[in-house]
């Protein structure tokens, strides 16, 4: 049994899977991945998962292909705000999700991202942003499973402002989901540009392949059928970055 993981990525952005030390790395530097208010219900028995057959699709016809290839049929809401994302310069990446092993798995219908976790690494027009989302998938009976790629997905792309996908958040068929952002960036953040369901946690200094980065714990959380847009901030001032610069790890 598997899931389906789709989303948006820059048209020209190179995408591949990462493993998972850059999320243990940026835990230690800003603490625990799993927010205080993350409910108990979607931690329980979880389980890590492998990813799988990863591909790219450019135009609608083949995001709905993909998806009912699978067994999933492409729901008019997502369809819209893919189209949307295919018609502004995006395309779409997609791969499988191991599902663990569960009886009647015909019945577990209804899968969500219940905690969206990302790293993303910006300086010099230049964003890499790596995405790993816990899973939450249930039946009609209320038995549920809860899993998590051991690794995550890998996206590097040009850009002059923050970017990090929010508008397929509403379609989760749980209550709400968890955002965990870990922003490294040459200089501090500018917090104030935050949309109000977001929020900087706390602020602290991690080395990334040899440089050294602030890094703003931003968290927020998406009602079910709350409609956000993609965050997209502005990066640090020059004079921000010059003052938080530092020198290269040896």
């Amino acid at each position: 049994m598997v899931v389906t993981w789709v989303g948006p990525v820059p048209a020209k952005a190179r995408v591949a899977y990462t493993d998972g030390e850059v999320f243990a790395a940026a835990a230690k530097a800003a603490g625990p991945e799993i927010p205080n208010d993350f409910p108990d219900k979607y931690t329980k028995d979880l389980r890590e998962v492998e990813l799988f057959n990863a591909s790219m699709a450019w135009d609608l016809d083949e995001v709905a292909r993909w998806q009912e290839r699978y067994g999933i049929k492409l729901e008019s809401g997502p369809a819209t705000v893919f189209e949307e994302y295919l018609r502004t310069g995006h395309a779409i990446f997609e791969t499988l999700v191991e599902h663990p092993t569960v009886p009647e798995p015909e019945r577990f219908a209804a899968c969500s991202v219940v905690l969206q976790r990302a790293v993303i690494v910006y300086a010099d027009g230049q964003e890499t942003l790596f995405l790993r989302s816990y899973f939450h998938s249930a039946n009609d009976a209320g038995d549920f499973v809860n899993f998590v790629p051991r690794g995550g997905i890998e996206v590097s792309f040009a850009t002059d402002v923050i970017w990090y996908p929010l508008a397929l958040t509403q379609f989760i068929q749980e209550p709400a989901s968890y955002v965990v952002l870990d922003i490294m960036t040459p200089g501090p953040l500018d917090a104030t540009q935050l949309p109000e369901s977001f929020r900087l946690d706390r602020s602290s200094r991690m080395t990334f392949q040899g440089t050294t980065y602030a890094v703003a714990r931003v968290t927020g959380t998406v009602a079910a059928g709350q409609e956000v847009p993609d965050l997209r901030l502005k990066p640090p001032s020059a004079k921000a970055e010059r003052a938080g610069a530092s020198t290269p790890a040896a």
